[in-house]
């Protein structure tokens, strides 16, 4: 019998998604410039126990808006479930919605209901969130001769960013005013993994080692996951405007070129390092 770990996360992934129609992107996209995406924080997965409330309710309210702005769009409104421990206090329950409440209100989205049900053991927070984009960045649209670009430092998130970073609804919302942005996701599993996603058929991405911006090491950058910075493509003529007209503090880099073949390399060697999965494969 075939289970889940025998053939990964994004294995898993695959095959429900081939009775979903444009399934893959950050968003689901809806008719009427609507964006859809559901997420969630589970305890001992996304975050400790002991982990303060607050943060709690701030991740998982941003791993959701960071689907939004890696789709170039705008956070309207959020349900959020809870699974709570009939034992856990309700200061805990309120804190964790004062994160939640901060980080929707940061970027003008208002939670509009949710529902709860008890667990046993890990407690988790679902939030569903409804966006809207009127021309979305989907993650197939890189061109031969694209130029790569990362927002910000990649790597060291489990230190402690996981539980405090800002989404780049704002810097992502302006590359999609004033650029013809090709393609975009947030990386949520290592750039090792995110960047396999934006592949398709005859393009090839090549990255530079150098060039990638790193807390701690490359490998951390490649394989740890939950940076939510933006991975993007661009027309390289559109390079020297990018530069001069960025004038976020976040750092801009430009760390490979999309050419003609197949799949990822960096310095030339095919790209082997995985990010994060879920369930990963049995050897």
């Amino acid at each position: 019998m075939k289970r889940v770990r025998d053939i990964g996360e994004f294995g898993l992934i695959r095959e429900l998604s081939q009775n979903i129609p444009h399934a893959g992107d950050d968003c689901a996209v809806l008719p009427g410039g609507l964006l859809l995406t559901c997420d969630p924080v589970v305890e001992g997965i996304h975050f400790l126990p002991g982990t303060p409330a607050r943060r709690v309710g701030w991740k998982a309210m941003a791993r959701n808006l960071s689907d939004i702005a890696a789709m170039g769009g705008l956070p309207r409104w959020a349900v959020v479930s809870i699974g709570l421990r009939p034992a856990t206090p309700v200061r805990w329950v309120r804190e964790l919605y004062a994160g939640l409440h901060a980080a929707a209100r940061r970027f003008d989205c208002e939670i509009v209901g949710g529902d709860t049900t008890h667990v046993k053991h890990e407690q988790f927070v679902v939030v569903t969130l409804l966006g809207q984009c009127n021309r979305p960045v989907l993650r197939t649209g890189s061109k031969i001769g694209d130029s790569v670009f990362v927002t910000g430092k990649l790597g060291g998130s489990r230190a402690g960013k996981h539980l405090t970073f800002v989404p780049r609804i704002k810097e992502a919302r302006w590359l999609t005013a004033h650029f013809d942005i090709h393609a975009m996701i947030d990386l949520s599993d290592g750039l090792a993994s995110d960047v396999q996603h934006l592949l398709r058929p005859g393009i090839r991405f090549d990255l530079d080692a150098a060039e990638i911006p790193f807390r701690g090491s490359l490998r951390a950058a490649l394989t740890e996951g939950e940076d939510f910075e933006l991975l993007f493509t661009i027309d390289p003529r559109a390079v020297t405007a990018l530069r001069t007209k960025w004038k976020f503090p976040v750092k801009l880099t430009e760390i490979g070129h999309v050419v003609r073949g197949h799949g990822a390399r960096l310095d030339g060697q095919p790209l082997s390092a995985k990010g994060y999965d879920h369930f990963p494969k049995r050897r």
